[in-house]
């Protein structure tokens, strides 16, 4: 395998690790791949799949394409690299099948096949008839197929991108491969992709939160009336379900200032509380990632782990959960509170992208095996506003959509749905979220 660096920036912490499509050649530094917060490192040329040493990072975000997918499940299947959001982009766990990837005998006349008039046709099948040729001979290609594995690797995608117009993997097989077991998104387009419309979708930019919730701190309080409701819930849950012996070390993740340890501590008595949080300026509260700092974490370690209104802003909520539930001493509490699909609905309606909210069946789907459901629901809040400009003045006092968004403000103001009386409506659907790890 070959690992080349198209953006690397002194003291960087998190990595953006694309595996490339078959025959694809390496983008040049020089071409608009922008991704603020991370190095960008394409992987390619599988003959082998020993990858390079890329350790240093506090985050890896792996995207990876076509038979690039099944390339990235072997080089990372042992890998002891900090993975977070890992996406798959037609391309399958299975990519040699007439049912789960590219046909057998498609696959099988490409590679013996293979010439320059046959490259140039994949290549138009694919959308990309003008990408350039690459330096890679056609022996060196050729050979790259014919030994390409093709068993089932076990490995963790938290999303797969299924185009609908994929002229190579077909569509209804990258459907009967991933579902069940992988959240699937389908949006329109050929084999290849644009990575920037799937990363603006999936990919949370950590610096933009830090920035909106630091800007809102003064606010918050005073605004957050649907979070406080969604504490209180909360409490109520865990109450219901703490162990009868109070005590205990307790980790918050994403606790603000720390109003909600303020009221559970009073009830729960633990013997020590540790409160992180992305954007902390507070006294007592360490600034933390928690979805990258809680991997330094001893295992067993904690009697309970929370976070509130947070996990929403987590690259992979998948990786999270397996981490929490490694901390938690047998018998200890996760207590959890997200939001669902339904969260913003009207913005999603004005064309703004959604964060990548999860459905309590895909919250199902992804707790760890060792981990017991003790709690897991939604509801729904609708707040209720004169105009558009008052619901996004809320969203901005408490940081709650902290991510860019490309839609302007007046055209937000012309496409927000109104009520009988015309006032506005904003949507959130909590969920919440206790677990028990096993004995």
């Amino acid at each position: 395998m070959r690992v080349d660096f198209l953006k690397k920036d002194e003291g960087c912490e998190r990595l953006l690790l694309v595996f490339n499509g078959w025959s694809v050649p390496i983008p040049s530094p020089d071409e608009e791949f922008e991704l603020p917060g991370y190095d960008i490192a394409v992987v390619s040329e599988y003959l082998l799949f020993d990858l390079p040493d890329i350790s240093g990072y506090k985050e890896v975000v792996v995207l990876a394409w076509s038979l690039g997918v099944h390339a990235a499940e072997i080089a990372l299947r042992d890998s002891k690299l900090p993975l977070t959001l890992t996406i798959a982009v037609n391309g399958t766990p299975n990519p040699v099948s007439d049912s789960e990837g590219i046909p057998v005998d498609v696959f099988k006349m490409t590679a013996e096949r293979l010439s320059e008039q046959s490259l140039t046709k994949f290549r138009r099948r694919m959308g990309a008839a003008d990408m350039p040729r690459g330096q890679r001979s056609i022996e060196e290609l050729q050979r790259e197929l014919l030994n390409f594995p093709s068993s089932p690797v076990s490995f963790r995608w938290d999303y797969a991108i299924i185009l609908s117009d994929d002229r190579i993997f077909p569509p209804e097989n990258q459907r009967r491969a991933w579902s069940g077991h992988t959240e699937i998104i389908e949006i329109e387009g050929s084999h290849f992709p644009d990575f920037h419309v799937i990363l603006e979708r999936l990919l949370i930019n950590k610096d933009c939160v830090i920035s909106r919730f630091t800007r809102g701190r003064e606010t918050y309080r005073q605004e957050a009336t649907v979070q406080s409701r969604v504490l209180d819930h909360l409490l109520e849950l865990w109450l219901k379900h703490r162990p009868k012996q109070p005590g205990g070390r307790i980790l918050e993740i994403g606790a603000g200032e720390g109003t909600f340890a303020e009221i559970y501590s009073k009830r729960i008595k633990p013997d020590e509380l540790i409160l992180w949080d992305i954007a902390s300026e507070s006294e007592g509260v360490t600034r933390a990632d928690g979805e990258t700092d809680l991997r330094d974490v001893p295992s067993d370690s904690l009697g309970a782990v929370v976070a509130a209104s947070t996990m929403q802003w987590f690259n992979s909520p998948a990786a999270f959960l397996l981490q929490v539930a490694r901390v938690l001493t047998p018998g200890g509490l996760a207590v959890i509170s997200t939001f669902g699909p339904q969260t913003f609905r009207e913005l999603t309606e004005c064309g703004v992208v959604p964060l990548p909210y999860l459905s309590e069946e895909s919250i199902r789907r992804i707790i760890p095996a060792d981990m017991e459901i003790l709690e897991l629901h939604s509801g729904k809040i609708i707040k209720v506003f004169d105009s558009p400009l008052d619901a996004l003045r809320h969203c901005r006092d408490t940081g709650v959509n902290a991510r860019p968004s490309a839609v302007s403000v007046r055209e937000i103001e012309r496409l927000w749905p109104r009520r009988p009386d015309g006032r506005v409506s904003l949507t959130f659907q909590p969920v919440y979220l206790i677990l028990r790890k096993k004995w």
